[in-house]
């Protein structure tokens, strides 16, 4: 179900099913081949079992509801300045509005140069400009985010955890992307067998996004490239 998303802690390389025995055990592939120093295994199925428990323990409504939360506000931040920005844009449009005007009254009147024809037409470029500038600025403010109502996050969370528990295709892949890469780094106790502690950051984002939805909130939670992240699942712990 992993596979593919699993780092080693030591080398940085691909940590994959090394061994056929029983489910099968992960390993790094480079300790197989004595190329890294990392050669603990454990088994496939526990890996992926206490990993899917880490993410389990993430879907809640309300730590569902902080993320986006904390989303809300930043978005108000990165967007702050836009009621300003509408306001000086408009009044450039209502500048170069106005000596259009000012260039059409000369021409009118029979005073029109070649120049003054130049001028007018790149004044009434600039309005065009100024105009989609404004336009875009204007749905910006008008699409700002808005965290959805928890009954939703609480309705989608249940889908998203049938999809998990179900050990098919689309659950793997879901997995894999609200993971993203694992890094599983050996711990060796001074007492006790050695263990694996698995490092990745929950995507939490992306458990409410279905790949068929195509929402505008969703699609601002997609282009958020900065979207705070809740705390790394490390400290799990993976006994072989």
């Amino acid at each position: 179900m992993l596979s593919g998303s699993l780092r080693c802690g030591v080398c940085g390389g691909a940590i994959g099913q090394v061994s056929g025995k029983g489910a099968g055990y992960y390993g790094c592939l480079g300790g197989s081949r004595r190329a890294c120093s990392n050669q603990l295994l454990v088994p496939r199925r526990l890996a992926e079992r206490r990993l899917l428990a880490a993410v389990q323990e993430k879907l809640t409504p309300s730590e569902v509801q902080h993320v986006l939360e904390r989303v809300e506000k930043e978005i108000h931040k990165l967007l702050g300045h836009l009621p300003e920005k509408i306001r000086l844009t408009r009044a450039a449009v209502g500048e170069e509005e106005r000596r259009i005007g000012n260039f059409i009254e000369f021409i009118g009147n029979g005073k029109g140069t070649p120049a003054l024809a130049q001028a007018l037409q790149c004044a009434e470029e600039k309005v065009t400009a100024l105009q989609n500038e404004l336009r875009g600025l204007e749905a910006s403010a008008a699409d700002v985010f808005k965290p959805p109502p928890v009954e939703w996050v609480v309705e989608r969370l249940g889908s998203v955890q049938e999809v998990l528990e179900a050990e098919t295709v689309q659950s793997a892949l879901l997995l894999r992307r609200i993971l993203g890469p694992v890094r599983l780094v050996p711990v060796r106790p001074e007492v006790g067998r050695p263990f694996y502690k698995a490092e990745t950051a929950l995507q939490v984002l992306d458990l409410l996004e279905a790949p068929e939805d195509g929402s505008t909130l969703l699609q601002w939670w997609r282009r958020w490239a900065s979207n705070p992240r809740p705390e790394t699942l490390g400290g799990r712990h993976l006994h072989p």
